[in-house]
């Protein structure tokens, strides 16, 4: 009998292929459900989202379909990404039903707290100052949700609107660590750089990574620093990442992900047993890690407009995130600033992924004309 997990993400379709690969039969509750999710799958449910967060109620729902359906005893684990980053509470809600592997809803919830920045100070960790009153002088000032992800809680603070916190703007390269704990060492996997896809209404929306970035060693020991602090300080465990922007030689933390984040697919070709790695992680070990050698890129495709799609468009072997058709199978719709899919480029560096990954747009952009 084949070991099963549950994974959890607003995007699962990466960590479900990863633990397929490892063995394991996967089911996976996501915001989209895509069609090459659904071919490694066993079942794969869509739940809802709300601004861009999770429907607690509807999550809920969908999960209990899942209990209707299969004993919870034979499941290993619930594995989880970016899904629950506004609502850590729910997290205890799947625990009291299935082991939850990862970092526990409270480290969660203090990562994404506002209070977070005050254990950053405590720990001598740099990044841009914060408040939660409205700046006199708002220009270079940011506007943020707790608990938002994927940069859309992210708005200039000289906008209209509400917000929980405000972060002063840091000019530079926006930058991540992608590190496995074991609750007391740290190790890094790599380093990343992102990649945003910018509109009127989302001027910070996530577009992607490229894996394999190459920094200075006084860069690489702050981000390591930084990582193992908040290891000792808050007991993480399995696979983590660290957001941050760079200027010059001086590193900036954002924000802590504790849990799986997108630029774990990044190393997932030339770490086949990467998602394996996060699983002993969060038991308490250790594993060796291999040296990463090339670069991956992979970015959204965003549609600027309302799409039609027809069902047997043929997709480039090097798209995934592959949408479905809709409920009456005739055609495939997208919305206007929705994801179409995402596109995935590997090369000897950074710089000739990056053009890889933009000329493989270009051309999907003409086939699907847009």
């Amino acid at each position: 009998m084949s070991k099963k997990l549950i994974i959890a993400a607003t995007n699962a379709r990466g960590y479900a292929e990863a633990a397929v690969g490892c063995g394991y039969e996967v089911i996976t509750l996501d915001a989209f459900a895509d069609a090459d999710l659904k071919r490694v799958t066993s079942q794969a449910y869509k739940v809802k989202m709300l601004d861009w967060r999770i429907d607690v109620e509807d999550f809920k729902c969908q999960f209990k379909k899942i209990n209707s359906q299969i004993d919870l005893s034979n499941v290993e684990g619930f594995c989880y990404g970016s899904l629950f980053d506004a609502a850590p509470e729910l997290l205890d809600w799947v625990a009291a039903r299935v082991p939850v592997i990862g970092n526990v809803s409270e480290v969660l919830k203090n990562a994404k707290a506002f209070s977070f920045f005050g254990l950053l100070d405590d720990l001598h960790i740099q990044h841009p100052e914060v408040r939660v009153d409205f700046p006199a002088s708002p220009l270079h000032w940011l506007a943020k949700q707790v608990g938002g992800s994927g940069g859309m809680h992210v708005r200039p603070a000289s906008h209209n609107g509400s917000a929980d916190y405000y972060q002063q703007e840091v000019m530079g390269d926006p930058l991540s660590m992608l590190f496995v704990t074991n609750g007391e060492v740290m190790r890094p996997i790599g380093f990343n750089r992102q990649i945003a896809a910018p509109i009127s209404e989302l001027p910070y929306r996530f577009a992607g990574a490229v894996s394999g970035v190459q920094l200075p060693e006084i860069v690489r020991h702050q981000f390591s620093k930084a990582a193992q602090k908040l290891t000792n300080a808050m007991g993480l465990r399995g696979i983590n990442s660290l957001d941050a922007v760079l200027d010059g030689e001086t590193l900036w933390i954002l924000e802590l992900n504790p849990r799986l984040s997108a630029s774990f697919e990044l190393y997932q070709k030339e770490h086949p047993n990467l998602f394996e790695t996060h699983l002993q992680g969060c038991k308490g070990e250790l594993s060796e890690l291999p040296r990463f050698k090339s670069s991956c890129a992979q970015l959204i495709l965003y549609a600027e407009d309302a799409l039609v799609m027809p069902v047997d468009f043929v997709w480039p072997a090097w798209v995934v995130d592959i949408p479905l058709a809709d409920e009456g199978g005739n055609s495939i719709v997208i919305e206007k600033n929705s994801p179409i899919c995402s596109v995935r480029a590997e090369a000897e560096s950074v710089e000739l992924a990056l053009i890889l990954v933009n000329q493989r747009i270009k051309i999907l952009k003409e086939m699907i004309l847009i």
